[in-house]
């Protein structure tokens, strides 16, 4: 994935647009597992180009706060919001994503690969 598809990816979930990962989970109530991994590559594909601090890092930072309040309806037993397809393994795909934001943070992408790496 090249950096302007990245940024796309970016937009697209802090924008809420359709088919990205976080309009997926709110207005569908479900969880795509594909577009959760295309949301975290485009986190560390842009951990070397980005700095920390722009405005992509506040788009960033609201969708993951927006994927935690969602799991968090999901198990809150006074919210109707319930998740399809939602993963038993929640925590590794909570990892995950922050690993994507480590690297991110830390303008080194190879943390996110050898979290990736860890995880085969």
């Amino acid at each position: 994935m090249d950096t302007e598809k990245a940024r796309e990816i970016i937009f697209d979930n802090y924008m809420c647009n359709e088919n990205s990962f976080i309009f997926l989970l709110h207005e569908k109530s479900r969880f795509s597992e594909e577009k959760f991994r295309e949301f975290c590559d485009s986190i560390a594909v842009l951990a070397e180009t980005e700095k920390s601090g722009s405005d992509l890092t506040m788009q960033i930072n609201n969708s993951y706060q927006y994927l935690l309040r969602e799991i968090i309806y999901h198990f809150d037993p006074d919210d109707l919001s319930r998740i399809d397809d939602f993963p038993a393994n929640y925590n590794d795909y909570i990892e995950k994503v922050e690993a994507a934001l480590v690297a991110y943070h830390r303008g080194k992408k190879a943390i996110y690969d050898d979290f990736l790496k860890l995880q085969e």
